[in-house]
Parts: structure tokens; C-alpha cells; sequence
């Protein structure tokens, strides 16, 4: 399992590839996070978890990556920890 953190406009750029497609869209909804993480797990399902400072909101379930997203986010990650 891999954890990616992102912060500043690094956050903005990765809410806009994760949800950029949703009709509603607004890069502005994601600035009130301290940063966004996605959770890979090894079998590639992710899920999208919104970091306040002593909260956290779930902004995607923990779903398949059908969009192939996984390794862009990995490339434009602040932060990458490793977990077995």
C-alpha cells in the first residue's frame, strides 16, 4: 500500500485530475484542506481522503482506478510513504 500527500497548488492539480470530470467541479472546494491523500492499495483501488487539521473528509471510496490515474499521482505527489 502506497499513501501520496499533496499539498499546496500540488493539491489543486491532483483534486482537478481525480474529480476534474464531474460536472459540478470546483478547484475551490479543495483549498480548505491542509492536503489531499490517496490510499493505493496493491491491487489498484485507491481511495481520496480530504486532511483538515483534526479531521478528515472521505472524498472517494476506495473504488478500481478504471481511469488509469494511479501513476500520474504518483509522479505529482508531494510525499509517498510506503506501508506493508
Amino acid at each position: 500500500m502506497k499513501r501520496l500527500f499533496f499539498q499546496g497548488e500540488r493539491k489543486i492539480q491532483a483534486a482537478t485530475l481525480l474529480f476534474g470530470q464531474e460536472e459540478n467541479f470546483d478547484p475551490e472546494n479543495y483549498r480548505k484542506y491542509v492536503e489531499l491523500e490517496v490510499v493505493l492499495q496493491d491491487d489498484g483501488r485507491f481511495s481520496v481522503w480530504g486532511d483538515l487539521e483534526d479531521d478528515a473528509d472521505l472524498l472517494r471510496d476506495t473504488k478500481p482506478d478504471w481511469r488509469h490515474v494511479a501513476p500520474q499521482l504518483e509522479q505529482l505527489a508531494d510525499q509517498v510513504m510506503e506501508e506493508d
